[in-house]
């Protein structure tokens, strides 16, 4: 257990140390999603294309209630973050949640390994963590998928993996446990930058919630046009059998 601990401490310092850091906060009104960003997201969720719609940015004076007004009862989301370490360098992360957030439901517990399938990301590193699955029937490690509280920001996993704090700025950290690619608990490594934890020791800047849709293949665009095409005659006809019934 503990060497693979080890190896999954060396493999997540690795990749992260290859993140090129962020040169700016993205503000309100700009999207921390470039179109490869997205691919990158598209393609670790695997359904193809995807349609993404902002419904919270975070601004100045929020807290984790204005998160949870913006983003509970909405369905499925991605919660992208600008995650600073305390040496001052700064990554794109966040996680995949399958279920709707909420400010009451505490932890989302998933026992299945087919509810199993939210996951985190580091996108300027280029990784993605998945929710471990059961190494025996009934096995809980690996269940607790978000929390969910009035005073917590988008939180993952237990312990936590990702903490985004009431603030939405100050005292965040990521402390590996629920997810990890190796298969077994990363025994508190950071998602952000591989180290160890130790401390609250990470402030957010810019935080955005995506909903997700699928986007229509172009065979369904072609029967929805013919849709129309056939609406727009029918009522054109009943306009025209309405004049010919007034003369």
């Amino acid at each position: 257990m503990h060497n693979n601990f080890r190896a999954a401490r060396s493999v997540v310092l690795a990749v992260a140390g290859m993140g090129v850091c962020l040169g700016a906060q993205a503000g309100s009104g700009t999207s921390l999603l470039s179109p490869g960003y997205q691919a990158q997201l598209e393609t670790w969720l695997g359904e193809g294309r995807l349609a993404l719609t902002n419904v919270y940015s975070k601004a100045t004076g929020d807290t984790s209630l204005d998160f949870h007004k913006a983003s509970d009862g909405k369905g499925r989301t991605f919660s992208i973050m600008e995650a600073t370490n305390a040496s001052g360098q700064t990554w794109l992360v966040g996680g995949y949640n399958p279920q709707s957030w909420s400010s009451t439901d505490g932890m989302h517990v998933t026992m299945e390994d087919s509810q199993r399938t939210g996951f985190l990301f580091n996108l300027t590193a280029g990784f993605m963590l998945p929710q471990l699955k059961q190494y025996f029937s009934g096995d809980g490690i690996g269940s607790g998928q978000t929390y969910n509280k009035h005073d917590y920001g988008p939180t993952f996993g237990v312990g936590h993996d990702l903490y985004v704090p009431q603030d939405l700025t100050h005292g965040g950290y990521s402390s590996l446990y629920t997810y990890n690619y190796h298969g077994q608990p990363a025994s508190g490594i950071s998602l952000i930058d591989g180290s160890s934890f130790t401390n609250p020791n990470i402030t957010y800047g810019a935080i955005q919630v995506f909903t997700i849709s699928a986007v229509p293949e172009p065979a369904t665009y072609g029967v929805l046009l013919a849709g129309l095409i056939l609406l727009a005659g029918m009522h054109v006809r009943q306009q025209r059998t309405s004049l010919r019934a007034r003369t």
